[in-house]
């Protein structure tokens, strides 16, 4: 594995994480396994996103929330996975906050279109508005543990990933 191919493990977080999330609290060892795998594949991803925001933007500032809110993401969502439904809304602030660093130092650098950084910011605060309706009203999209906040940074990390290994 080298730096250039370090977002292919997006898609590695995203092939574990989502079964742990519909397979549900029925089998916790199950889920437990999945998002251990997961949570490494993730920090990878985001220590190479962080790296690439770093190129994009040296002052450091979007680097660092890219990387803190990433990072916070996992024992929030692990957590809230695993049983407590209430963290939903803290795991997609920072999920949202992820999301709208990353677009924002990719536009203001002009490596992506400008349709695309304001997608990317839309798409932040959707899952920020969602997560919040997920952990006030005790929503889910589908059993206890499918929650639609992480469902869309699912999406986006794909996304991301996707764009990281075509350049």
């Amino acid at each position: 594995m080298t730096r250039e191919t370090l977002p292919a493990l997006g898609y590695l977080y995203v092939a574990l994480a989502l079964p742990a999330l519909i397979v549900g609290p029925d089998d916790q060892r199950l889920q437990a396994t999945l998002l251990t795998g997961a949570v490494f594949s993730y920090l990878w991803f985001i220590a190479s996103l962080g790296g690439k925001v770093m190129r994009f933007a040296p002052d450091g500032l979007f680097a660092s929330v890219v990387v803190v809110a990433g990072a916070a993401y996992v024992p929030l969502q692990v957590i809230a996975v695993l049983g407590d439904p209430l963290l939903a809304g803290p795991s997609a602030a920072c999920a949202a906050t992820t999301i709208i660093g990353a677009s924002l130092a990719a536009w203001r650098a002009r490596k992506i279109p400008r349709w695309f950084g304001q997608a990317g910011v839309a798409g932040g605060i959707a899952v920020l508005a969602v997560g919040a309706v997920e952990a006030g009203a005790g929503w889910t999209l589908a059993d206890r543990s499918v929650f639609a906040s992480s469902l869309g940074f699912m999406v986006w990390v794909v996304v991301t990933a996707t764009y990281l290994l075509r350049r």
